[in-house]
């Protein structure tokens, strides 16, 4: 239908060969980012295990790795995202990122969108997150383990840029030029001393 799709890591999109009836409908785990093509007849439906996500044509990012990591951040056009019953259901503006909390209702506040969709043009892009979130990221992508044998410096949060296509060495080395904790990279795996 023209619609692009990007897959993060980890992240699984199912659908159709062929996209029949009065909406089109995928299923993701994972990541992924959506540039919708526009079809006001025929709707765009995102589902996951967590959310649904409504569109005509638009461009947005959906994480929905757990039920406490699960986003919809909007970049451009308009979305309309509901719980997994469809009882709750926020519309959402270019800028603006829709969380579901744990009690099954919708935060939505401005976000940088670069967070969100950075990674889909080949960037890890971290504005003031946690370390140990940065390393359970790496993790996800370069698809080995993380220990964290020192939690101590775990929850400071960091502005952090890096090339995907690089090794988990070189992302390893630039977050310990911060100087802020120590990681290093033994038998597949990410070790937080």
């Amino acid at each position: 239908d023209g619609t692009e799709v990007w897959m993060n890591a980890e992240s699984k999109l199912v659908y159709p060969n062929r996209f029949t009836g009065p909406s089109r409908v995928v299923r993701l785990d994972g990541e992924a980012y959506f540039k919708v093509a526009h079809n006001a007849k025929c709707p765009f439906i995102v589902r996951t295990n967590q959310l649904q996500t409504r569109v005509l044509g638009t461009e947005f990012n959906l994480r929905n790795y757990s039920k406490v990591d699960t986003h919809v951040t909007l970049l451009k056009g308009s979305v309309e995202v509901s719980n997994a019953s469809g009882t709750i259901k926020r519309k959402i503006k270019p800028g603006e990122d829709a969380q579901l909390t744990a009690g099954n209702t919708f935060k939505v506040k401005q976000v940088d969108t670069e967070e969100y969709s950075m990674w889909k043009d080949g960037y890890f892009y971290f504005d003031n997150v946690s370390f140990i979130e940065i390393a359970q990221e790496l993790g996800r992508w370069y698809n080995v383990s993380v220990v964290f044998n020192n939690r101590k410096d775990l929850n400071t949060k960091v502005f952090f840029v890096a090339d995907r296509h690089g090794s988990v060495q070189d992302a390893i080395e630039l977050l310990n030029s911060m100087e802020k904790v120590h990681l290093s990279f033994r038998g597949n795996q990410i070790i937080v001393d």
